[in-house]
């Protein structure tokens, strides 16, 4: 029998010898240090929420795949990191059956309903915060607070809000919001860490620079220039840099797959886009940290995004 001259098949034709499950180990330790130093501020409530959330996720995940005739994967980690990213943007005091609620709506309005990771339009993590947050305020609400003694027993975000940047210049040290020593959550404890692990995962191309720096880029464009305008009125670019889930979601919920857009100018459209919106919900909102609201709105536009395509080669 005659070779075919020409196999045509589909792409790719050459394999980088990357798969979903070593960028999703990648994420995982990326977000171990600042785990860490959560669990070094918090103590064990970040253990219990984390370790909840992680094995409620798997156990909704099998039973909705079977309950959908759908074979089982969890191979593929991508549930492990998405409850570990929810876990750390939850109250380590946060109550078990609302943990449970939240990884439940992660998995079936973030994943299954769609058909699965990666036919997901939205990112299921936030969509699992933005219910919390709704449904359950007081609880999302109920802060942790670090050894030694604080002299306000609010988020940096919070008194911003309640009192103005004189008050936050006062209470905070740049060295107590850059390790996170504050009353808060994991996911917002230590902006160096989050820092050093999003410099991780670029360094191990399991994402690219696109969307991190435009939305810190943002940050800084859009709370720079109500800085420049009125000091007193308003708190400096590189206060908003290392407060709240300012690099948590450039870095690690911004660049979610599935919800991001994939061409470069879309990447860098959305990265700004929500960097701007960040500022604009912690300015002018009702929520004191506006980072995970902003990015769960630009997913939205992400099919608007992707239509920014690029030119086709030979035209």
């Amino acid at each position: 029998m005659n070779t075919p001259e020409l196999v045509v098949s589909a792409v790719p034709h050459a394999h980088s010898g990357n798969t979903l499950q070593k960028m999703m180990r990648q994420i995982l330790l990326a977000l171990i240090p600042a785990l860490l130093i959560g669990v070094a501020y918090y103590g064990f409530g970040v253990v219990q929420v984390a370790a909840i959330a992680v094995v409620s996720a798997l156990v909704w995940q099998v039973l909705l795949q079977k309950a959908m005739h759908k074979p089982v994967c969890l191979a593929n980690m991508t549930t492990v990191v998405s409850a570990l990213l929810l876990a750390m943007i939850m109250p380590p005091g946060l109550p078990w059956w609302a943990v449970c609620v939240g990884t439940l709506t992660m998995v079936l309005l973030g994943m299954e309903i769609y058909g699965g990771y990666g036919n997901n339009p939205f990112n299921g993590v936030l969509i699992a915060w933005v219910v919390l947050q709704i449904s359950f305020p007081a609880a999302m609400s109920s802060w942790a607070y670090p050894p030694g003694e604080l002299m306000t027993i609010n988020t940096p975000l919070q008194v911003l809000q309640e009192d103005g940047p004189f008050f936050v210049n006062e209470f905070f040290s740049f060295s107590d919001l850059l390790m996170g020593r504050t009353v808060g959550f994991a996911g917002q404890t230590s902006a160096l860490f989050l820092l050093l692990g999003g410099l991780f995962l670029l360094y191990r191309r399991v994402i690219t620079w696109h969307i991190p720096v435009s939305f810190l880029a943002g940050v800084v464009a859009f709370a720079g220039l109500f800085w420049a305008i009125n000091a007193e009125a308003h708190a400096s670019p590189l206060f908003h840099l290392v407060a709240g889930g300012t690099m948590i979601s450039a870095f690690f919920l911004a660049t979610d797959f599935p919800s991001s857009p994939v061409t470069k100018t879309g990447m860098l459209l959305y990265g700004f886009s929500a960097g701007v919106l960040t500022v604009v919900i912690r300015i002018w909102g009702q929520w004191p940290d506006g980072a995970f609201f902003a990015v769960f709105l630009m997913s939205m536009l992400t099919p608007l995004l992707d239509k920014i395509a690029p030119r086709v080669y030979g035209r």
